[in-house]
């Protein structure tokens, strides 16, 4: 039975190939989590510095917050530019062997998919495309044309922490609120943009199959 429980099912199912080693090991994803719950922890004595009297143990909790920040997000960082530079020098070979390791993966759900009545699948695809323009419509509406500036605004949100931190009790209000907006609208973009990815790969390969399926209905029996 079609559904896209069972279309993401089986595309999660399909192994990682040459491409895993781009996948953070269990290790560095407890350790992201961590990360964002001390950046979380690092933020909060600043937002209370506007309201109550700036206190030493606001200082010490940033301090500690932000070490611990530092501590848990910094492997994952060095690994990510490892892995980087290795997938830069070797792209050519990665991208073939890739490729080779999808294409009967993908071969065989198409296989699937166009077993599926035509009706079931033009209305999935008619689903996703709508989704798809919808989500468009409100990254426009929410960001502009922002989502194309990638991790510019954490790295902008970065800046003006360090830029106060110095006495970052006394940072302006006016950079904070910048500051927790550009985070948040980088999180709101990063996970629009893996949806906006989801969504084409489930477009296309519904597309494909309908294109498969009228190849076969048209040849004789």
């Amino acid at each position: 039975l079609l559904s896209f429980t069972e279309l993401d099912r089986r595309l999660r199912a399909i192994p990682d190939g040459p491409s895993g080693i781009l996948n953070s090991p269990p290790l560095f994803r407890v350790a992201t989590v961590v990360g964002g719950v001390a950046c979380v922890l690092a933020l909060l004595p600043i937002g209370l510095a506007r309201f109550i009297q700036p206190a030493p143990w606001m200082l010490t909790m940033v301090q500690m917050a932000f070490a611990v920040m530092v501590m848990a997000w910094l492997p994952a960082f060095v690994r990510n530019c490892v892995v980087l530079c290795m997938t830069i020098w070797h792209w050519r070979k990665d991208l073939v062997e890739q490729l080779d390791h999808d294409r009967p993966e993908f071969a065989a759900i198409l296989s699937w998919l166009s077993e599926q009545p035509r009706q079931a699948l033009v209305e999935c695809q008619r689903m996703v495309t709508l989704t798809h323009r919808q989500l468009l419509a409100k990254i426009g509406l929410l960001a502009g044309g922002l989502d194309r500036l990638g991790i510019v605004p954490a790295l902008a949100a970065a800046y003006l922490f360090v830029r106060n931190a110095g006495d970052i009790l006394d940072m302006p209000t006016w950079q904070l609120l910048v500051a927790v907006f550009l985070i948040l609208l980088w999180l709101i973009i990063t996970m629009a943009t893996l949806m906006r990815i989801r969504l084409q790969l489930y477009e296309l390969l519904l597309t494909e199959a309908l294109a498969m399926k009228s190849i076969v209905e048209r040849e004789p029996s």
